[in-house]
Formats: C-alpha cells, sequence, structure tokens
C-alpha cells in the first residue's frame, strides 16, 4: 500500500499517555515526517510531554493540555466532555487534514477526534468512532509501539524499526557529570517510584539490595525520583548502611536522562524510568507485578534483565479497588508491595544486578 497523498498537508498527531506511552510514540512520530518531510505535522500531548517532545525535530508545533483532574468521580463524565468539546473547538480551526491517535486510544481521544472533522481520521477502534482508516484491536497484548506501527500502516506507512531517541541539552550532560563528580563505579541507580504505588516494591527491599551491593561490589548507589517520591526515598535510605547519592526531586527531565545515561546500572520498578533506562542503552533490572509487560515491550536481554513473580500476568483492571484503567495513577501507601511484587526476593534483584554489572565490565 502507498501512503495516503497527505505530503505537504497537515497532519494531527495525538498522544495521550505517561512517559512510556509517550516515549513510545517517537518513532512513529519520526516514520510519519520520513514519509511526509513536506508536511506540517502538529502533536498533541500531555503538558507532561512538554520536555520529551518539545525538542523532538520530527514535529512542527507540540500543542499541550492539562490531564483530566476529576478521573472516578462524579463529575468525571461531565469534566471530559468539557474539555473534549474546548479542545476540539481550538483544534478544528486549524483544518488538519488528517488526525492520527496513537496507542490504545481511550474513548475520550476517540471523541476528540471525530469532532475534529479532519478528512482523514485514524485510530485503533472495534467500531463507531467514524475512523476512515480503523486500526482493529488485536485480542493478543500488545506494546504501544506496535499499536503505533499498526496505526501507520493503514495508511500505508512502514515504521522504520530505529531506535528511540531523547533529546536533551548539552548543561544537562554538564550537570550529571557534575553532580555524580567522582563517585566512584560501579554506579547504581535505584529508581522506586511510579504513577501506581501498586507497582512499586518495599522500600526495606530497595535498603536490602543496596546493601547487598555495596558490600558485594563496592557500588556507589545513587537514588532517583520525583519531588512527590522523597519520602519513599527517605525510606530507603534510612534501610541502607551506607549513604547514597540522593537525586530524588533535584532533576529535569534532561538532567534525569543523563543521569540515567552515566549510570553502569538502573533498577527500577516498571515506569518510565525504565523506558529511558532503554532508550539511552544503561543496562537495567526492572521489576513487575501483575502487568503484562507486553503492554510495555519489556523482554529480557543482554542489558535488561525483567524479574516477576511466577504468577500470571493480568490485563485489564485488576485492582480490587477498580482504579486501575480508570485513573492516570494512585498513590495509595496500602497498595504497595501488592499487585505480585511481594513476590520478589532482594536475593533474586541482587543476583540479577551482579550479572548485569560483570557483563558490562568485560564488554568495557
Amino acid at each position: 500500500m502507498e501512503p495516503l497523498a497527505l505530503e505537504r498537508k497537515r497532519i494531527l498527531v495525538i498522544v495521550y499517555g505517561h512517559i512510556a506511552d509517550t516515549i513510545a510514540a517517537i518513532p512513529a512520530v519520526r516514520s510519519l515526517r520520513a514519509a511526509y518531510p513536506s508536511a506540517l505535522i502538529d502533536v498533541l500531548a500531555l503538558e507532561s510531554a512538554q520536555p520529551i517532545l518539545g525538542p523532538c525535530p520530527y514535529i512542527d508545533k507540540l500543542i499541550t493540555w492539562q490531564d483530566f483532574r476529576h478521573k472516578g468521580q462524579p463529575i468525571d463524565k461531565l469534566e471530559k466532555l468539557g474539555v473534549i468539546a474546548s479542545l476540539a473547538w481550538s483544534l478544528k480551526r486549524n483544518a488538519y487534514d488528517a488526525t492520527l491517535v496513537f496507542h490504545r486510544s481511550s474513548g475520550a481521544m476517540r471523541k476528540l477526534a471525530a469532532l475534529i472533522g479532519s478528512p482523514i481520521r485514524v485510530g485503533s477502534s472495534a467500531g463507531g468512532d467514524h475512523y476512515t482508516h480503523p486500526v482493529a484491536p488485536v485480542t493478543a497484548v500488545e506494546s504501544s509501539r506496535e499499536e503505533n506501527r499498526r496505526i501507520l500502516e493503514a495508511i500505508g506507512i512502514q515504521d522504520d524499526a530505529g531506535e528511540v531517541e531523547l533529546w536533551t541539552q548539552g548543561r544537562d550532560a554538564a550537570w550529571a557529570a557534575s553532580f555524580l563528580g567522582n563517585h566512584r563505579a560501579p554506579r547504581v541507580g535505584i529508581h522506586p517510584g511510579s504513577d501506581w504505588s501498586c507497582q512499586q516494591w518495599l522500600p526495606e527491599r530497595f535498603a536490602e539490595v543496596a546493601r547487598n551491593l555495596q558490600a558485594a561490589t563496592g557500588a556507589s548507589v545513587i537514588t532517583t525520583g520525583t519531588e512527590g517520591e522523597m519520602e519513599l526515598e527517605a525510606q530507603i535510605v534510612r534501610g541502607m548502611s551506607q549513604a547514597p547519592v540522593r537525586a530524588c526531586g533535584q532533576t529535569s527531565f534532561g538532567q534525569f536522562v543523563e543521569l540515567v545515561r552515566k549510570l553502569d546500572l538502573l533498577i527500577s520498578v516498571n515506569s518510565g524510568a525504565a523506558a529511558i533506562a532503554r532508550a539511552v542503552g544503561t543496562p537495567a533490572v526492572v521489576l513487575l507485578g501483575l502487568e503484562d509487560p507486553r503492554y510495555t515491550g519489556v523482554s529480557d536481554g543482554l542489558a535488561l534483565t525483567v524479574i516477576q513473580p511466577q504468577i500470571a500476568a493480568q490485563g485489564g483492571n485488576w485492582c480490587e479497588f477498580g482504579r486501575w484503567g480508570v485513573l492516570s495513577g494512585c498513590n495509595s501507601p496500602m497498595c504497595r508491595g501488592l499487585g505480585g511484587l511481594a513476590g520478589i526476593d532482594p536475593p533474586a534483584v541482587t543476583s540479577a544486578a551482579i550479572r548485569l554489572l560483570h557483563a558490562g565490565t568485560l564488554a568495557h
């Protein structure tokens, strides 16, 4: 199938999701630009995507908006109706020739595409969403990148199969080098936080792994995370025998990317940090609970080890409180270590980390 005749046209790409989903959209946007070098390509994404997509050279304009603030609450539907109507009114004036909705498009994003009313509308749909080029959902679990690939194929474009790119500035790399200073190698990062507390491992177990690695390898441990995760960091630090380098709440996105790039190993839960480690080539140990790793494309490899207890991965809404798939995140402390993560033992994580560190030493 030949690409649709969209050269010198105006294209809108809707990217809705967390950091990992946003990063997964980069190869698709790059492939779209390669197919239409003279088209005007705008991307609509959440404000949190600004540091990821703002520097992207493959788009002409990044349009950001705040996420829905009342998900799961009684006014949820009313809020979504108002926000989507407002976005559609604003975007419709741009007279886009095509609108593409990437990765597991929510009902709200499908309605938005319909209201914008571009002559060509593409996205994943089982029908009834007024797409001109609907992409049938598959029965098997697939990653965001794989779904984006099928969406591009619907208009005759092939994913370039290239690596994910992230863009930072020279001052970000300089900051990371200065921050780490002369701390000895190996440098091991611990990133315990995620948007969902049920995806977080218990702090005392992270602390045990840190102690073991310090004793066995002489590692410099660097704790990372957002400002909102500083209490989680403090709980881990209290369980360590040697103080780590504490970076939680101290980095911009670009600084965090460069910090991860300079690590010899990152240990994290299944979060945006793991996606960043894959993008910059830093070896990583990723801890998973009940979630299916295929959603984020996490898989064992030479530089990445996935540790998941011997339980059946569960897609969909496995949250006993009904929040999964409804909210954008949940930080209920009572759920930390649930979701299957309680079945992961620190010795297994320590062993996997030492193997990757040893493999990295041999590679060097």
